[in-house]
C-alpha cells in the first residue's frame, strides 16, 4: 500500500527470536556469549586435512545435534487450522545428519515461534508468511550423493532453496506468502527486508524470517581455493587479519505488525541495499556501494547519520572487507563514527544465516543496553575508526542500531532497528 500522511505504512516489530550456533542452542546462549565476548571458533576434525586452509570453524557443537529435529509438538496455532487449534504432533522428520539445513532452520523456528506464541495464536495461518535466507540450502545432500552414500528423498529435495522454504513453511503452518532469498552473504538482511515489505503491503500480518547454512566440505574448500580462510581463526579489524572462518547456524525472527505486538518491542525503521558490481568476490575498495546502502536506510528511516548509536558491521576478517567497511563508515560518519563491532569472531561467517543471527545479537544488545565487543580482535589495523569496540561495555544509549552485511558480487545491505 502506498505511504501517505493519512495512510502511513505499518510499523514492523520483532516479536520473537531463535538460534542455534557455535556458542550453543537458544537465544540465551547468544546472550551469554555477547556478555562474555566468547568465541565459538574451534578446531574441527572434519576439516583437519591438507585440502583445507584451516580446521578452525564455527560449528554447532555435536552434542547439540541430537536435540535438533525431534518429533515434538507443533508450536501452538501451527497445525494448519485458522482457528488456532494446537498441540498436533508433526510427522517424524529426517535425522539431523541427513538434512542439516532443515534441522537447523526448524530448531530456530521452534524457538522463535514459542517466544511469540501468544501473538501467533491470534493470526490465521493464511496471514502468516515465511522468508528463507540461504546460500547453499542442504548442500550436504550433493556431497553424500557424489560420495555414493545413502541420501533420503527429503534431504535431496532440500538441495533447492525454494523447496526447503516451502517445507519449513508447511512444518510451521505458514500458509501465507513464502519466499526464498539467495543473495550471497547479504541474504539475511534482504530476507528481513522482504518480510517487512510483506507486512507493510498487507500480504501478511506476521512473517517468519529464517536464515540457515550448514558447514560443508564444498564451502570450506571453496574459501580455501580463494585463500580466504585465516589459519588461526578470523580476527576482524585486527592488523594481522588474513581471512575469515566458515561457520554454520540456524536463526529465526518473527516479524509482526506493530498493532499486534506488545509495547516495547524492537522495531524495523529503515533499510537499504546496493550492488557496486566491483568484482565476482571482492567489494568496491572505496566502500561506496556500502555507503549507498547506508544512505538509503537512513533516508527511509528519516534519520541523520548522527542518530545512530551503534553499528554492527559485517567484519569478515578478510583484508579487503574490513578496510572497505572502515572507509564506508568514515564516508557516512566522518570523524564522529559511533561505536561499532563485528560478531564473526564469535560465530564464524554463517553465510545465509549471518544477517539474521547478527540482527538477533543487535536485538539482545538493545535489550541489555550493552555495546557488543569484537571477539578475537587484538590490535586494530591502521585506518580502522578508533570507535571500534573490543570488549563489551554498557552503552550510554542504544536506541537506534545500524546492521550491515556485504557479499560476493558487490552486494551490500543495511538495516536500522530502533527501540
Amino acid at each position: 500500500m502506498p505511504e501517505s500522511a493519512a495512510n502511513p505504512l505499518p510499523t514492523v516489530v520483532i516479536a520473537g527470536c531463535g538460534a542455534i550456533t557455535a556458542v550453543g542452542c537458544g537465544v540465551e546462549a547468544l546472550r551469554a556469549a555477547l556478555r562474555a565476548n566468547t568465541s565459538g571458533l574451534r578446531a574441527n576434525d572434519r576439516f583437519n586435512s591438507p585440502r583445507f586452509q584451516s580446521s578452525i570453524v564455527g560449528a554447532v557443537p555435536l552434542d547439540l545435534l541430537p536435540l535438533v529435529g525431534r518429533d515434538t509438538p507443533c508450536a501452538p496455532g501451527f497445525d494448519g487450522a485458522a482457528d488456532g487449534a494446537h498441540g498436533v504432533t508433526r510427522p517424524t522428520l529426517p535425522l539431523p545428519n541427513d538434512d542439516p539445513a532443515f534441522q537447523l532452520a526448524d530448531e530456530a523456528l521452534r524457538q522463535a515461534t514459542a517466544a511469540s506464541r501468544e501473538i501467533l495464536f491470534k493470526i490465521p495461518t493464511e496471514r502468516l508468511g515465511l522468508v528463507l535466507s540461504t546460500t547453499k540450502a542442504n548442500l550436504e545432500a550433493l556431497e553424500r550423493l557424489s560420495d555414493g552414500h545413502p541420501c533420503p528423498p527429503a534431504a535431496r529435495r532440500h538441495l533447492q532453496g525454494d523447496r526447503l522454504a516451502a517445507d519449513l513453511a508447511a512444518a510451521h503452518g505458514a500458509h501465507g506468502p513464502v519466499q526464498c532469498i539467495s543473495a550471497a552473504c547479504v541474504s539475511g538482511l534482504i530476507a528481513i527486508q522482504q518480510g517487512a515489505k510483506l507486512i507493510q503491503r498487507g500480504a501478511a500480518d506476521a512473517v517468519l524470517v529464517v536464515g540457515v547454512d550448514h558447514l560443508s566440505a564444498f564451502v570450506v574448500a571453496g574459501f580455501t581455493a580463494l585463500k580466504a580462510i585465516d589459519p588461526l581463526g578470523c580476527r576482524p579489524f585486527d592488523r594481522d587479519r588474513c581471512g575469515l572462518s566458515p561457520g554454520e547456524a540456524g536463526a529465526a525472527l518473527v516479524l509482526v505488525r506493530a498493532d499486534l505486538a506488545p509495547r516495547g518491542g524492537i522495531k524495523i525503521s529503515g533499510w537499504g541495499s546496493s550492488n557496486d558490481a566491483n568484482h565476482l568476490t571482492g567489494p568496491s575498495r572505496d566502500g561506496s556501494g556500502l555507503a549507498l546502502a547506508i544512505r538509503s536506510a537512513l533516508a527511509m528511516a528519516k534519520l541523520p547519520a548522527s542518530a545512530i548509536d551503534y553499528v554492527n558491521v559485517h567484519g569478515t576478517g578478510t583484508p579487503y572487507n574490513d578496510a572497505m567497511e572502515s572507509l564506508a563508515l568514515q564516508t557516512i560518519f566522518g570523524s564522529a563514527c559511533p561505536p561499532f563491532s563485528g560478531s564473526k569472531g564469535m560465530l564464524g561467517h554463517t553465510l545465509g544465516a549471518a544477517g539474521v543471527v547478527e540482527t538477533i545479537l543487535c536485538v539482545l544488545a538493545m535489550q541489555e543496553n550493552i555495546l557488543p565487543g569484537t571477539p578475537r580482535l587484538g590490535t586494530a589495523a591502521d585506518g580502522v575508526p578508533n570507535s571500534v569496540v573490543r570488549e563489551p561495555r554498557p552503552a550510554e544509549k542504544l536506541n537506534r542500531v545500524l546492521k550491515l552485511n556485504t557479499g560476493f558480487g558487490g552486494l551490500n545491505g543495511a538495516l536500522i532497528l530502533h527501540s
